[in-house]
């Protein structure tokens, strides 16, 4: 089975090793040129897809003419977009012979399970972000058959994550990538013999759609509860703008924080400039 893989941050690290290293196909990875206007930063998968020998097509557009060709010369079983910010249309859709799966980092409800309000299971963007703020006890992750609606395809696997009071988006993206390992590891079988599993999902939007966040989202409330400001500011970490406040006009931006029994005990700031540069140890 020929594997196309599509991620343009961490979530597709974990992923690629695990089909890299097994039974299926890898033939390649289709990533972004560059963060362009991505709200979020890109990850160079370069040292991995040199470590597999992997040929590596970088885009500017998942859905451009001469991509869906060289798509098509791949003649892919399945396409997985895994940690990808683009929507996949449908002319792109067709080409896998299998189906395209995709990656949606909640805990989506299969249909006629009942809606848990401790865990995040709504459609929409920036997940880990609104997992974060919204004081979430549990999010997780789901592979999906993708459709031209936003994720409202049926559902292939899924994983839920503990989210513990200090959890930042880094770390949250990091477990979303294992997450999405395992779940490809353990369904592996089904994949190489052609039928993996198709589960109607629950429609009933009980939880609302997730609208797009923008970096002006981040600004700080100092009036807001600190707990409050403490979640905003974790779900702001590197790779995603920093949280700020504003001061006479200049930006004061929180790069990452710590808070103890309502005290802040750790605060590291940048004035200016932005966090692309600074790396994801943060």
């Amino acid at each position: 089975m020929r594997v196309v893989l599509i991620s343009m941050n961490d979530i597709g690290a974990y992923p690629l090793k695990v089909l890299a290293e097994s039974p299926l196909d890898l033939v390649a990875l289709f990533t972004v040129t560059g963060r362009g206007k991505h709200y979020m930063d890109a990850t160079d998968h370069a040292a991995l897809t040199q470590k597999y020998s992997l040929p590596v097509y970088k885009v500017e557009s998942i859905n451009a003419a001469d991509v869906a060709e060289q798509m098509r010369a791949l003649e892919p079983d399945y396409c997985m977009s895994l940690g990808w910010k683009q929507i996949v249309k449908n002319h792109m859709l067709a080409i896998p012979k299998i189906g395209w799966i995709g990656g949606h980092p909640v805990y989506l409800r299969l249909k006629g399970e009942p809606n848990n309000p401790i865990i995040l299971s709504a459609p929409g963007n920036e997940p880990l972000q609104y997992a974060i703020r919204g004081g979430y006890k549990q999010t997780g992750m789901s592979l999906i058959w993708v459709q031209a609606k936003i994720d409202a395809g049926e559902v292939f696997a899924r994983g839920t994550i503990d989210l513990d009071g200090h959890e930042t988006s880094y770390t949250l993206l990091q477990k979303m990538g294992r997450s999405t390992g395992e779940l490809l590891q353990a369904n592996m079988g089904s994949l190489l013999a052609g039928t993996p599993p198709r589960l109607p999902q629950d429609m009933s939007d009980l939880q609302p759609y997730m609208p797009p966040l923008h970096a002006n989202d981040n600004r700080i409330d100092l009036n807001a509860p600190p707990e409050e400001t403490y979640a905003l500011i974790r779900s702001s970490i590197y790779p995603y703008p920093n949280a700020f406040v504003e001061f006479h006009g200049q930006r004061i931006y929180i790069e990452s924080a710590r808070m103890e029994n309502g005290v802040f005990t750790e605060l590291r700031t940048r004035t200016g400039g932005t966090p692309w540069g600074l790396g994801s140890g943060q």
